[in-house]
């Protein structure tokens, strides 16, 4: 393994409790995900080379182009594409790619109008990585999934209002999209990001590019016995084994965003045993039904969303609804909700 950081990362893992190890869903990735990490070429990390980074969240690719297929069919499409087709509109209702890509914005500035929000004008996505579904409107960058992740921003700055200054503790932070865009709009932000080792390593590096705000790195944060040390205004990172630091820390935010419905119930009831009462809100985005109990990636025991529910019972359900992507849905898993709880 090339990376000193990553090594150091799995042994702590590895020493950890096991209520802290990846459960049966992500158990199937992981030797696939390691493997790719420990030979990839880091400017390609978006650019859908390494297909296995999609299951959490590096996937900016018009799916056109799916990485999935081979180079011969990628370039039979890509042919087809910009020398016969060109821009005409293929799609129901005369549309092309361009117009679903200004649609999902426009969406995006509606939905900030109407919850309050800084416009999505106001910030870009990195292009570090190599993303290849970038367009332009206005001169700034953007993806379609940097805009899905804008809309859960918009969600939560409905119900609570940030200010600019608040705590915000993420839990399974996967590709960092999230924390790109609260901390692009929010700079002053002060924020703790949880996950397993190697999906730890890749959104650290991601973001160290991403964001211009001071990042406090694993290899520091791996050292802590408490949160003494926290910074202010800071980026921080840790492994998901050291969420009990948050022992004596009141902050505002817990956000937990499509990886509690890939654990078992056990260990999701650990987390939030460990945040609940501290955290002054939690953000939610999961499985309505919970995620297939079959299949190479499955869990044992479905969790749904009364679940989630009866685990808070110190919290007011504020509001929850069906969660979209910035053009469509979030389907998969039978539908995706995304709910605001308060703390009583």
């Amino acid at each position: 393994m090339k990376s000193a950081k990553l090594k150091e990362l799995l042994r702590r893992y590895k020493s950890a409790s096991s209520e802290y190890h990846a459960t049966s869903y992500w158990d199937a990735y992981e030797k696939t995900i390691l493997e790719t990490i420990d030979s990839m070429d880091m400017n390609q990390l978006r650019s859908g080379k390494y297909p296995i980074l999609a299951t959490f969240g590096f996937n900016d690719v018009i799916h056109l182009y799916h990485p999935n297929l081979s180079w011969i069919k990628k370039s039979m499409l890509k042919f087809v594409h910009n020398f016969i087709l060109k821009d005409r509109a293929i799609l129901p209702y005369g549309l092309d790619i361009r117009n679903i890509q200004e649609m999902a914005y426009h969406h995006c500035e509606l939905i900030a109008e109407s919850t309050k929000s800084t416009n999505i004008e106001n910030i870009e996505v990195s292009t570090f990585g190599n993303p290849q579904d970038v367009f332009k409107v206005s001169g700034r960058n953007y993806t379609m999934t940097f805009l899905s992740y804008y809309l859960r921003y918009c969600f939560v700055n409905k119900y609570i209002g940030l200010k600019g200054d608040e705590t915000i503790v993420e839990l399974g932070s996967g590709s960092g999209y999230q924390v790109e865009i609260l901390k692009k709009i929010h700079p002053n932000l002060t924020i703790l990001c949880f996950d397993l080792p190697a999906q730890l390593f890749l959104c650290e590096e991601y973001l160290s590019k991403a964001i211009s705000q001071e990042v406090v790195g694993s290899n520091l944060t791996s050292e802590w016995n408490n949160l003494d040390n926290l910074k202010k205004g800071a980026l921080h990172f840790f492994g998901n084994w050291q969420i009990p630091l948050l022992k004596n820390l009141k902050f505002d935010i817990f956000w937990n965003a499509a990886s509690f419905g890939e654990m078992e119930p056990d260990v999701v009831k650990n987390y939030i045993n460990q945040i609940s009462g501290k955290a002054s809100w939690i953000y939610l985005l999961q499985a309505r039904n919970g995620k297939e109990t079959s299949g190479k990636n499955h869990v044992k025991t479905p969790i749904d969303i009364e679940f989630y529910k009866s685990q808070l019972s110190s919290y007011s359900l504020i509001r929850e609804q069906d969660a979209w992507l910035a053009h469509s849905k979030l389907a998969q898993s039978g539908g995706y909700f995304e709910g605001i709880w308060k703390q009583q």
